[in-house]
């Protein structure tokens, strides 16, 4: 499959190729991930680099300490905090991280897996993670930094992967066979057979990975119950009409709706498509929240896309964790 690459201003290319750009930034410290974001669906990673955003900040007293992801937990390591100015030097080639005119760390461009910006209007705004192996392409870390114009970090960033893809691309086929597929989902980089590497990030997908993820939308819901087994949500939907939402146990990053029939039948709705994608049967939705108060207010059916599965949203099953019920969808089906 060819794979249009974005068009690059020559003088910024040329200075990736070369010298690199250089930025300041606080580099606030790094966290051990043992999983492959490959093997990860798309808004687990997200969330992985959201959570390890804010636990870094927490430990060292930037935002408060509040409970990990569970799933998380399990796939990430010990924080390690620095908290100290670097520069950072962004090529095509690799990232350095400069401390007092000393090299640091060096990330290969075609080692880096992810990236995500912190969370908007929060103390982690300005923080940017991003999840790479060292020189020696082992030891995954997710690395966490903070910039005034974290924006303009992320475009250099995404326009040295852009560069190293095209220069990869060009070097890897020539002009008579066809170009390589690069993959717009974020995934590690990978090899051709011969032992060279590319990295499969592209602009487009890491701009998408840089927004709010679903978990930030739902995560105050009273709806919504976080991780939760099948078993656990047919035990707390009582009434047909009662609905929850829920996030998959046993597949990380799959959110699910979860109701009882007025046949008494417990059914179970994925609400993220391959492509992360909120959709229903008849229309796409920009988060699960819309989705939610959508067919509330409109007093639907929310349907699977084959339509073989429609559950009806009466009354919100309250979570736990929920502080308030004033999220609460107010419209109910009388």
């Amino acid at each position: 499959m060819n794979t249009k690459m974005p068009t690059i201003d020559p003088a910024f290319a040329s200075e990736l190729r070369s010298s690199g750009v250089s930025l300041s930034a606080m580099y606030l410290g790094s966290v051990p991930v043992m999983e492959s974001m490959s093997v990860m669906v798309g808004e687990m990673r997200t969330q992985v680099v959201s959570e390890c955003i804010q636990l870094v900040a927490s430990k060292i007293g930037l935002c408060e300490d509040r409970e990990i992801n569970p799933i998380v937990s399990r796939i990430i390591g010990e924080v390690k905090t620095e908290n100290y100015l670097v520069d950072l030097n962004i090529s095509a080639k690799m990232v350095k991280v400069i401390k007092n005119n000393r090299l640091i760390q060096r990330h290969p461009v075609t080692y880096f897996s992810f990236g995500s910006q912190g969370q908007k209007d929060t103390p982690t705004e300005k923080m940017f993670g991003y999840i790479a192996k060292n020189k020696d392409g082992n030891d995954r870390r997710c690395h966490i930094v903070s910039s005034k114009d974290v924006q303009k970090l992320i475009d250099v960033l995404v326009g040295a992967i852009n560069v190293s893809t095209i220069d990869a691309r060009a070097k890897l086929n020539p002009p008579s066979t066809p170009d390589a597929s690069v993959s717009s989902s974020g995934s590690e980089g990978t090899s051709d057979g011969s032992g060279a590497r590319r990295s499969n990030l592209s602009r487009q997908s890491f701009v998408t990975n840089c927004r709010p993820s679903v978990h930030e939308d739902v995560k105050d819901k009273i709806w919504y119950h976080g991780n939760l087994s099948r078993d656990d949500a047919q035990a707390l939907l009582i009434t047909p009409g009662d609905y929850l939402v829920r996030q998959s146990d046993n597949t990380p990053g799959k959110f699910v709706l979860s109701g009882l029939t007025d046949e008494g039948e417990h059914k179970h709705l994925i609400l993220l498509d391959h492509l992360n994608r909120v959709r229903t049967r008849d229309r796409q939705f920009n988060n699960i929240s819309e989705l939610i108060d959508y067919h509330v207010q409109n007093k639907m059916q929310v349907r699977s896309e084959s339509g073989a599965v429609g559950i009806d949203l009466i009354r919100p099953v309250p979570s736990a964790q929920t502080p308030t019920p004033s999220s609460a969808p107010s419209p109910t089906l009388s």
